[in-house]
């Protein structure tokens, strides 16, 4: 197998949405990092930033052999390309240092992965949410919403993941909110029902040239009220996924014939939701991703550190842990709790505390942490710790 040259290029997203906040600028700069526990030695990583030494050490004392950072310039050719996601800018980035490029279309990536895409596919065997609409225009939009008796809705624009960009749309009196989406030319939006979630689900599978599913696996997402992203739980024994998981595979075969016949191949997440209509339960199919899923962070840390076990990818805010400042109070404050390689289980920090880039100190918007435990329970226990052992300083 040829060594990688790994790009995690998280605003191929708001590439395709074409906005962008400061915030959002800063949260794509700071997810340069996650590929980094991704690779091994034989790897290389495309960066753009740079962090203190500390981190590398720390991320090899439990084992992982980490991918050299790629230089400005440098030629590596053999090395395949591997990005989070495939847009223009990438592929021209890939070829400034002469990787291996094998992708799909970009046109069949845009036509893909957007909300356009997984709202015909589920509408057309049943898989999404009963009552989704798509809306053209923001004059159709506004239609939709002033005609409904059911709320609230929710608003998603055509392009957009982990919860950007959504409305919630509480009343006939807030359909001028659809102006937030319909901002420019060509706009669409899908709009969904509200829906009380019991659960999120998610699923995470490759495609060949051919169209052939070549791995496809199945998990719980963490998902906010808001349709924000915050994590992945990994679980050997899952009920909810259980029940689930013929609908969910049945879906994803359907998903990717429509990826295939839009000239699409490569990596892909599908997210689902959990709920219960006149006490049925539902698994609705609500977007699909054609690119790198945030799973795949959570597999790749399972598979390396703690194969087996019950493993939690968790994302939260910095200022949610004011304590977290360097490695010794890491130490320090978890104590046993930490992650030992020897043991296999406890809680692992992937992303840096700081980093610098274009000659800018930044410290990351949100903390990546890792847990692994033997069960589901012990799991809830590294949690909890975690969640007061940085609170104050």
């Amino acid at each position: 197998m040829k060594p990688k040259l790994l790009f995690c290029n998280v605003d191929v997203d708001t590439d395709l949405a074409s906005v962008r906040s400061a915030r959002q600028r800063q949260s794509c700069l700071d997810a340069r990092f996650y590929f980094l526990p991704c690779g091994g030695p034989e790897d290389r990583i495309l960066l753009d930033a740079a962090a203190p030494e500390p981190y590398r050490s720390y991320l090899s004392g439990l084992g992982l052999g980490l991918p050299g950072a790629c230089s400005e310039g440098e030629g590596l050719p053999g090395y395949a390309a591997f990005p989070w996601g495939w847009s223009r800018s990438a592929i021209d980035r890939f070829r400034r240092h002469g990787a291996d490029l094998r992708h799909p279309p970009l046109e069949a990536v845009r036509a893909v992965n957007n909300r356009r895409f997984c709202h015909e596919a589920a509408r057309g065997h049943g898989l999404g949410i009963e009552g989704s609409v798509l809306c053209a225009s923001a004059a159709q939009a506004r239609a939709h919403i002033r005609a409904s008796r059911t709320f609230p809705l929710v608003l998603k624009p055509e392009h957009g993941n982990a919860g950007i960009g959504l409305v919630i749309v509480g009343s006939p009196g807030e359909a001028d909110a659809v102006d937030r989406i319909y901002s420019r030319p060509g706009s669409s939006a899908v709009i969904e029902p509200w829906v009380d979630r019991s659960a999120d689900l998610s699923s995470r599978m490759e495609l060949d040239r051919s169209g052939r599913v070549v791995a496809l696996t199945h998990h719980r997402a963490l998902v906010n009220r808001a349709g924000v992203y915050f994590g992945n739980l990994l679980l050997p024994e899952d009920p909810v996924l259980a029940r689930c998981r013929h609908r969910m595979e049945e879906g994803a075969t359907i998903v990717a014939r429509g990826l295939h016949a839009a000239g699409y191949f490569g990596p892909a997440g599908l997210d689902w939701v959990v709920h219960t209509i006149d006490g049925t339960e539902r698994c609705a199919l609500v977007d699909v991703n054609a690119r790198q899923p945030m799973s795949l962070l959570a597999y790749s840390l399972r598979d390396r550190l703690a194969p087996g076990r019950a493993c939690l990818l968790l994302f939260a805010p910095r200022r949610r842990h004011p304590a977290l400042t360097d490695y010794a109070s890491w130490h320090r404050r978890l104590e046993k709790y930490a992650f030992d390689p020897g043991r296999g289980t406890g809680i692992l920090l992937f992303t840096p505390l700081s980093y610098t880039a274009g000659g800018t100190r930044y410290r990351p918007l949100r903390h990546g942490f890792f847990i692994a435990a033997d069960t589901g329970e012990e799991l809830g226990d590294y949690g909890r710790h975690l969640r007061n052992a940085f609170k104050t300083d």
